[in-house]
């Protein structure tokens, strides 16, 4: 597909176009060239761009709770949801075998295509240019972000729900692969697997699918 039509899902026209060509080119197309600095900018510009918005939006709440919105905002699946939605796996440039790879160790490719997009429209224009970008982005998600909610990861969800229970505590076995980690998660009910770009995103995209699991059999 072009990427004409990419910039105008994502509401952007870049003046090089080699950086979004850059920001869509997975390590495992192309091991010299690719997207991984751009994430590591992208990761870091959209976890400041965010702490601002809650900072001003949020005078009187403390630093653990603004952490705790951050971190809500900006998960894995937040990522994932908003690169499925602009039909990022059309564009992105990956090898035949990682295109072969089952849905869920695709995560981390979409969620650092996110981030990397942000990264090369921050080196396309400026700070205030992708700090708006980053707001249309996540409009959705910063509209309904309360005080008195609650932000917990599948992780900890996961956790409380089966000590509610009175259940077998999760078993996490994570190891470092070439996209990342992969995590599979041990339960009575089943083995649950999924990829991060780090140890803790691997670990909590498999409780997700854990809790998936359990609530979809009502256990």
């Amino acid at each position: 597909m072009s990427l004409k039509e990419l910039e105008k899902s994502i509401d952007y026209e870049f003046k090089d176009i080699n950086l979004l060509k850059l920001a869509l080119t997975h390590k495992s197309f192309n091991n010299k060239s690719n997207n991984e600095r751009l994430e590591y900018l992208g990761d870091s510009i959209l976890n400041s761009s965010i702490s601002k918005y809650l900072y001003l939006k949020f005078p009187n709440q403390r630093e653990g709770l603004l952490t705790r919105m951050r971190s809500y905002i900006v998960k894995g699946e937040t990522l994932t949801k908003k690169a499925s939605e602009l039909k990022l796996m059309q564009y992105i440039e990956i090898s035949k075998g990682t295109a072969n790879l089952s849905d869920y160790r695709k995560f981390s490719i979409l969620e650092g295509s996110v981030e990397s997009i942000i990264g090369a429209v921050f080196l396309d224009s400026d700070w205030d240019n992708v700090n708006n970008f980053i707001l249309k982005l996540f409009a959705n998600e910063l509209s309904i972000i309360e005080a008195d909610k609650e932000f917990r990861d599948s992780k900890t969800e996961l956790q409380e729900l089966l000590q509610s229970k009175k259940l077998k505590l999760p078993i996490y076995i994570t190891t470092e692969s070439d996209s990342g980690f992969d995590c599979k998660l041990e339960l009575p009910e089943g083995l649950f697997e999924a990829s991060g770009n780090s140890k803790r995103q691997a670990e909590i995209a498999a409780a997700r699918e854990a809790l998936i699991h359990l609530k979809r059999n009502n256990v």
